[in-house]
């Protein structure tokens, strides 16, 4: 995708969730394997195409599944996830921002996985005060 390739992985990310979520140990096994490949995968291609090139997008696809898992099955939390993940995975608080620092594989995939932490503990907040149902 020439326009918001990380934005458009995040949907893709959705559809899984959308046809995974039911399956609870076959959606872990599944977030475990891509990223596990994605490290792999963001790690040769970065010695390819430079540091965190755009075009990767694994990293992504791959984190939102994490808050996701948490998610309800409706559209306000959904897009709620949505949003605190790309807002975290753009703005990259700290220690998000550090991980940049990190070269290879392992630094592409852990920002955006410190972006899923991150949104992950506000959606399990949200549902430990009732907002989230």
């Amino acid at each position: 995708m020439p326009v918001a390739p990380a934005t458009f992985s995040c949907f893709i990310g959705i559809a899984f969730w959308y046809f995974l979520v039911p399956f609870k140990i076959i959606y872990i096994i599944w977030v475990a394997v891509l990223f596990s490949l994605g490290v792999f995968v963001s790690d040769s291609m970065a010695k390819e195409w430079g540091r965190d090139p755009r075009r990767i997008v694994v990293d992504e696809y791959a984190s939102i599944l994490i808050p996701l898992f948490f998610t309800p099955l409706k559209i306000i939390p959904l897009s709620i996830t949505f949003l605190l993940f790309r807002f975290f995975d753009i703005v990259k608080p700290p220690p998000i921002k550090h991980m940049e620092n990190i070269r290879g594989g392992w630094g592409i995939m852990l920002d955006d996985l410190l972006a899923a932490a991150y949104t992950t503990m506000i959606i399990l907040l949200l549902k430990a005060f009732g907002l989230f149902y």
